[in-house]
């Protein structure tokens, strides 16, 4: 019969093996990782229509889901060798951390507390949100201060709680918070009318209240608590593995600049513009400051898209949300969003 001390010495012994295999998985890059593996593990909501949700057709679809396209074709030429993992807000970032994903997306704002302390990095912001309210039309309200004392949805491991508190403390007003873990129970709570109110980013609620066919019976108030930059987050101290991210959306951001689409790549390859040309892998000398092919951007834009390209399927005029390009619309079309000189 096995004693007491021999059990816990095979526990720990255990314990021990499994943390020091997860410290050997951190600390190869993952930029070699990937390759060896031949496919891209990318970390979504999984429940969010319009960044990251298997539609109708059963098939993964949104603009978080093609920019870890994007990154695959970046990386491994091939923007179909990406596994989609979906994760809670909860823990996404321990499973980023632990390895199970390579980049997150999952609508995730960078923050500082987040960069600070939670060993992640965010390689880049992708899109530009805002934090939002709904109710329903019924409750008459119009303003944000007519729901003191209502009860608010709110999710677990998001800066949604604290953004809501600070607006009613500074407001001096009373709410009811109700919080839940998955986005899935909160929206059914909240439908079925166990809060009176919700907040997320406003293009969260805006497709999932579209999604269900609800909008007339549905008011977003026009006050923002916070705005919420939306970014790729990668493990802390892999900076080789941040710039394949980064330069990945410069990439996308500058082909859209250049009118560089999925229909013209060919050509703009052929007889473009030098530095068209160059985006393309003609010279292909840029690829290997990233440890990548020469024309990992040609594959990035052939497969998948420039950014607007992305943005105008997933959130734009050719999908059914029609949402305005707006702040993430190219600067000089009166938006933020520009591209990092690539040379």
């Amino acid at each position: 019969m096995r004693t007491i001390a021999a059990i816990l010495a095979a526990c720990i012994g255990i314990v021990v093996t499994a943390a020091f295999s997860a410290s050997a998985i951190a600390a190869e890059p993952t930029l070699a990782v990937v390759k060896k593996r031949g496919q891209l593990q990318c970390g979504l909501n999984g429940q969010l229509p319009g960044f990251s949700e298997v539609n109708a057709s059963n098939e993964w679809a949104g603009l978080e889901v093609d920019f870890c396209r994007a990154v695959a074709a970046a990386v491994l030429g091939d923007a179909k060798k990406v596994k989609f993992v979906p994760l809670t807000a909860g823990k996404r970032f321990d499973a980023l951390r632990a390895g199970q994903v390579d980049v997150l997306l999952r609508n995730s704002t960078v923050t500082l507390e987040r960069t600070a302390k939670l060993g992640v990095r965010d390689a880049t912001m992708i899109y530009l949100d805002a934090q939002a309210v709904v109710a329903p039309r019924r409750l008459g309200a119009t303003t944000l201060d007519q729901l003191a004392g209502r009860s608010i949805c709110i999710l677990n491991g998001t800066p949604y709680g604290r953004n809501l508190r600070d607006w009613f403390v500074t407001h001096k007003l009373d709410y009811k918070a109700m919080t839940f873990d998955t986005q899935k129970d909160m929206y059914e709570a909240f439908f079925a009318g166990k809060c009176e109110a919700l907040t997320q980013d406003r293009s969260a609620l805006s497709t999932t209240i579209i999604a269900r066919d609800k909008a007339q019976d549905y008011f977003v108030f026009p006050e923002l608590l916070a705005l919420e930059p939306l970014g790729a987050f990668v493990r802390d101290g892999d900076v080789e593995w941040l710039d394949v991210v980064r330069w990945t959306f410069n990439a996308l951001l500058d082909g859209e600049a250049r009118g560089i689409t999925r229909a013209n790549v060919d050509r703009e390859k052929l007889s473009g513009a030098p530095a068209a040309k160059r985006l393309l892998g003609v010279p292909s000398d840029d690829g290997t400051l990233l440890g990548l092919q020469g024309e990992w951007a040609y594959a990035v834009l052939k497969q998948v898209g420039n950014y607007g390209e992305i943005y105008e399927r997933n959130l734009g005029s050719e999908s059914q949300w029609n949402f305005p390009r707006g702040v993430n619309a190219l600067w000089e079309k009166g938006g933020v969003m520009y591209a990092l000189p690539l040379r």
